[in-house]
């Protein structure tokens, strides 16, 4: 039997709607909620119906996470790097360009592909499957890999129960990520009442591709719970597995046997994190109103940082606090209270060491009873000004609230 190898044909699809994604954010630049951090419902509606993956709507109504393909590319262009969020100096955020993104445009379609699919695999947090666990994936993976190229899968075809399918109901949403990467297409069922229930189906069949049952046949072998990393800060990772040792290659490696010779042979390098020496300026805000400037030296740590917050708003300093620097609370890239007993610890945290950028935002949680929520957003980075010795308050608005109150 002739080995199968991949064409531009299969791919073709999915990196249409990534360069049609980048386009979108580059040339509209578009700005995120406050709340959620994501495209506005408006943005959402007029990207979708540029994409080749659209979602069948008729109007702006929708917030992203409705939009199955485009949370996955917004998400996918962060975890990859490619983008950042940045915000500018009224706090509104918007996506920004990074210099991986710059590497990824040098990169050929099968290049890019696999990039894609290697950050899906490894990086994209499969909260959901992972709460029901990972057997759906290998489910999905096993059957498709033993299938042939258009065959028909209905109910049962995966779970090997016809009267439970989570893949076409409540983990429906995998279908399409994996109809978007290529592997299948499938048939929606038509929707007899106003509003669809999460355990009720709203896929009625599967058809593999070709490309599909070959690509499974090495995902199959490459499981989720040991090459994803979300999975891996929950759940732990299992060193006795047989397929163990598979990790101990890069990822794309194993797809190479997939595709033309010699297609897959630039990736993109993660730059170090470079000191950047300077003086760094963060506006720390409780609302649009009330906020408080506060300088650093490159030399600084988050523990000074968070020192000074406490003085800038007369607050007692009697709390634990934690530094999310992704600004998302419970989120794994966090240094916390130097007095708590989980690292990493805030004054580790050197400052000029951290990689920030202009725009960049920060969640500071003090308190945990009271929950005091302070969004720090770095402003300013002087390096031409002499390094100062000690931190400074350097601009004041509002009042700031008691801290024991009802603010």
């Amino acid at each position: 039997m002739k080995q199968f190898v991949t064409e531009e044909k299969h791919i073709a699809a999915t990196i249409t709607d990534f360069e049609t994604f980048f386009s979108f954010i580059d040339q509209q630049r578009p700005k995120l909620s406050q709340r959620m951090e994501a495209l506005g419902k408006k943005d959402v509606f007029e990207l979708n119906a540029k994409l080749l993956f659209r979602k069948d709507v008729s109007a702006p109504v929708y917030l992203q996470s409705s939009y199955p393909i485009i949370d996955l590319m917004f998400n996918l262009a962060l975890l990859g790097g490619l983008y950042r969020k940045a915000g500018d100096d009224k706090a509104d955020i918007y996506l920004e360009s990074t210099s991986l993104k710059l590497q990824f445009d040098k990169l050929n379609n099968y290049e890019k592909y696999c990039f894609l699919l290697e950050t899906f695999w490894t990086k994209f947090d499969f909260s959901e499957l992972i709460r029901w666990g990972t057997g759906t994936s290998g489910q999905f993976t096993k059957t498709i890999s033993k299938s042939k190229p258009g065959q028909e899968l209905i109910k049962g075809s995966f779970s090997k129960r016809p009267d439970y399918e989570p893949l076409f109901s409540y983990l429906s949403v995998f279908v399409h990520y994996f109809s978007f990467f290529g592997f299948c297409s499938f048939e929606q069922l038509e929707i007899k009442i106003n509003k669809l229930g999460k355990y009720n189906d709203s896929i009625s069949r599967i058809y593999p591709t070709e490309f599909g049952v070959n690509i499974c046949k090495i995902l199959h072998t490459l499981k989720l719970r040991l090459w994803n990393f979300p999975y891996h800060s929950i759940m732990g990772i299992n060193t006795d597995d047989k397929y163990y040792s598979l990790t101990k290659g890069p990822f794309v490696e194993h797809l190479k046997p997939l595709f033309p010779q010699n297609a897959l042979l630039k990736r993109i390098q993660p730059e170090a994190i470079k000191p950047k020496e300077g003086n760094y300026t963060f506006k720390v805000m409780l609302g649009k109103s009330v906020w408080r400037k506060i300088k650093l030296s490159h030399k600084h740590t988050l523990e000074d940082l968070h020192q000074y917050i406490q003085e800038a708003f007369d607050f007692d300093n009697d709390h634990l606090y934690s530094f999310y620097m992704d600004g998302k609370r419970y989120s794994d890239d966090v240094y916390n209270s130097s007095f708590g007993d989980v690292p990493p610890y805030a004054y580790e945290a050197v400052i000029g060491k951290l990689g920030l950028y202009r725009g960049k935002k920060i969640l500071y949680f003090f308190d945990f009873g009271d929950s005091w929520k302070f969004l720090v957003q770095l402003v300013d980075i002087d390096a031409n000004e002499k390094e100062i010795k000690k931190p400074v308050i350097t601009e004041i608005k509002g009042d700031a609230p008691p801290q024991y109150g009802n603010y």
